[in-house]
């Protein structure tokens, strides 16, 4: 049985998606589907309809997460799912292309399900992207029972999490009390879960391959660090640690001394990205720590702070690296006499080895459907991380697998951001080939 998604099919959810959200002509037609905001919810209601229209079970959890079902034979079930959050100023693909191919495949697997053993479930996250509030994989850690309380109090665009959820109907005593919202015997029931992304990467396209099987997924650890020193006039006070305890100074040798850190361990074949993604220009964290306007033209910098995102495939070397980074953000505060202080963003395992018999099925759903296809990992993390981590009571962890496909230019997290239809089409048309392969075994 071959199983095959059109791209027209594709079209008619991106007719509707292309209204949510977005920003309009005046800020490059980029994207705000902020975590657990209207337009989030939105999207998500789109899809509910959607199901309700195939007669598909579809169930809101207490977190806010939108689940749609079709039943087996047995209670077991094999999964999809993504997020349809976006950051700000983002695109309208990251995310919701997995959702909109992993609905299209179970739509395609509906009139088989009587013959199915396992039932087939797509999961809509919420609140995946941290660049609103700054918490990774907010919804799905949520439906796990794993969010940190501490989470609720992360602001953005000056409401905070908290109320943000409270907005959006969350039972919020399920994250005060870290009460999962997938009990432990829905855990059990997953026999596999798979999610379809973007590559957010530009191997696919530049080699004009349909699919990328993926094989591991890094793990981030982000971190904000805070520098304080003191104020001083530039023209009176001299040069020097011995007269100055300056900021910026002190955070550009940081900054060079971790890049050729991350030079090095990358010379001796080390799986690294390493990023400063901002550099004093945090809104919310900055409108609450107005000492970063005091600096100015005529000043010695008194206060300043950066983030810092690090990742690898492999959990080990990662945490050693962070060690190190860590010592020279000390070491060199200490040199230039300014306090320091590491602050933990998020952090999230790497899955090392993505589950191998799901790869194999995947590869063998390109190759009897005729598409191009290449092993390889993913520099991002994705929900399915999350499910990755869940433990069954047999001990043993959900198997997952990802399936990537091209985005032009490997552009991801702005304006620029595009899948074709036609590429979502193909994504998802493996993507039911695998879903129906695991639901027959």
């Amino acid at each position: 049985m071959k199983l095959f998604v059109t791209s027209d099919t594709i079209e008619n959810h991106y007719r509707v998606l292309s209204e949510i959200g977005n920003l309009g002509p005046s800020l490059g037609d980029g994207f705000l589907r902020a975590a657990y905001s209207d337009q989030e919810t939105e999207a998500m209601r789109y899809f509910e309809r959607q199901a309700k229209d195939l007669n598909l079970l579809t169930v809101w959890d207490e977190v806010g997460n939108l689940y749609v079902e079709a039943k087996g034979q047995t209670n077991e079930y094999v999964e999809t799912g993504s997020h349809i959050d976006t950051v700000p100023m983002g695109g309208n693909f990251d995310g919701a292309a997995g959702i909109v191919a992993g609905f299209e495949a179970i739509k395609q697997l509906c009139p088989l399900m009587s013959s199915l053993k396992r039932g087939v479930r797509l999961r809509i996250w919420r609140a995946e992207e941290s660049a609103t509030f700054g918490v990774v994989y907010c919804g799905s850690t949520a439906a796990f029972g794993k969010l940190d309380p501490k989470s609720l109090a992360r602001r953005f665009n000056g409401k905070s999490l908290e109320d943000a959820m409270g907005d959006q109907g969350v039972n919020l005593e399920y994250i005060h009390k870290c009460k999962p919202s997938i009990t432990q015997s829905e855990i059990d029931n997953i026999y596999s879960h798979i999610e379809l992304h973007i590559e957010q990467g530009n191997l696919l396209d530049v080699k004009s391959i349909d699919i990328g099987v993926v094989t591991s997924i890094r793990g981030p650890r982000r971190t904000r660090v805070t520098l304080s020193g003191e104020f001083d006039h530039s023209g009176a006070t001299p040069m020097g640690t011995d007269f100055r305890r300056d900021v910026n100074l002190a955070m550009a040798h940081m900054l060079v001394r971790l890049d050729a850190l991350a030079n090095e361990k990358l010379r001796e074949g080390a799986d690294l990205v390493q990023t400063i993604g901002v550099i004093n220009s945090e809104q919310d964290f900055s409108a609450t720590h107005p000492a970063v306007y005091q600096n100015a033209v005529t000043k010695v910098s008194g206060y300043g702070y950066f983030t810092l995102d690090i990742r690898s495939v492999n959990n080990t070397f990662r945490q050693e690296y962070c060690q190190a980074a860590d010592q020279i953000i000390h070491e060199t505060a200490k040199e230039f006499r300014v306090a320091d202080t590491i602050e933990l963003i998020s952090s999230s395992s790497a899955v090392e080895s993505v589950d191998a018999h799901i790869q194999e099925l995947c590869a063998k759903s390109c190759d009897e459907l005729g598409y191009s296809f290449e092993r390889m990992p993913s520099g991002a993390g994705h929900d399915c991380v999350v499910v990755s981590q869940q433990k069954k009571s047999n001990a043993t962890h959900v198997p997952i697998g990802m399936l990537f496909i091209p985005c032009r230019s490997g552009k991801s997290h702005s304006p620029d951001e595009f899948a074709s239809f036609e590429a979502i089409a193909k994504g998802s048309s493996v993507l039911a080939q695998t879903l129906y392969k695991l639901a027959s075994e």
